[in-house]
C-alpha cells in the first residue's frame, strides 16, 4: 500500500457496471458491485423467525417517564440498543455470481431473549431484513478472482469479496 494511501485514508471504490467485470478485479482492489442476493446460510429474525442475509435489530424499553415534549411514555426511547447480524451470501447478476464475505456481528437471538429477560412486554423493537431476492450493492474488497485457465473448470463464483458495507437498492 503506497504511502498516499496509508496517508489519505482508501481509495475510492471502482464501481463495476456488470457483475461479470469483476473476473478482470486485482486483489485487494476496492469495488462497488451491485446484484440480486442469493441466501447461502440464513440468520433468522428475532422476532418474525423470517430466514434473511442480514438483520438490523433496534430494541428500547418502555419508557416509565414522560417525554421532554410531554409526549407519551409509551412511544418514549430513554435508550435503545442497536444490533447487526449477516452471513455470507451471494450476488447475482445473470449467469455470474459473486461470494460476498461479511462480518458475523451479534448473535440476535440470544440479545432479544437477554433483552425480553430484562425488560419484559415492555420491550419494543423494529427490524430490517435483506432477504433472498432483494437487490443490493456492496462496496468490499476483492479477495480472489475465479482463474479461468481451463475451459472445462467451471468455479461457483467469479470472485470472492470482503464487504466493507452493503445496502438495499430501491
Amino acid at each position: 500500500m503506497s504511502l498516499w494511501r496509508r496517508l489519505w485514508g482508501p481509495q475510492r471504490p471502482r464501481r463495476l457496471a456488470h457483475l461479470r467485470d469483476l473476473a478482470a478485479a486485482t486483489s485487494h482492489e476496492r469495488v462497488l458491485l451491485e446484484g440480486v442476493v442469493e441466501l447461502l446460510e440464513p440468520v433468522l429474525c428475532p422476532v418474525s423467525g423470517r430466514p434473511a442475509v442480514a438483520v438490523e435489530y433496534t430494541a428500547w424499553p418502555q419508557s416509565s417517564t414522560l417525554g421532554i415534549d410531554g409526549a407519551g411514555a409509551y412511544n418514549s426511547r430513554a435508550f435503545q440498543v442497536k444490533h447487526q447480524q449477516a452471513a455470507d451470501f451471494a450476488v447475482c447478476d445473470g449467469p455470474h455470481r459473486a461470494l460476498v464475505r461479511v462480518e458475523p456481528g451479534s448473535d440476535l437471538l440470544r440479545v432479544h431473549r437477554e433483552l425480553l429477560a430484562r425488560h419484559g412486554v415492555g420491550l419494543r423493537s423494529e427490524q430490517h431484513l435483506i432477504v433472498a431476492g432483494a437487490r443490493v450493492r456492496v462496496v468490499g474488497r476483492v479477495e480472489g478472482t475465479s482463474p479461468s485457465a481451463s475451459p472445462h473448470r467451471r468455479d461457483p463464483y467469479l470472485a470472492v469479496v470482503r464487504a466493507e458495507r452493503f445496502w438495499l437498492v430501491k
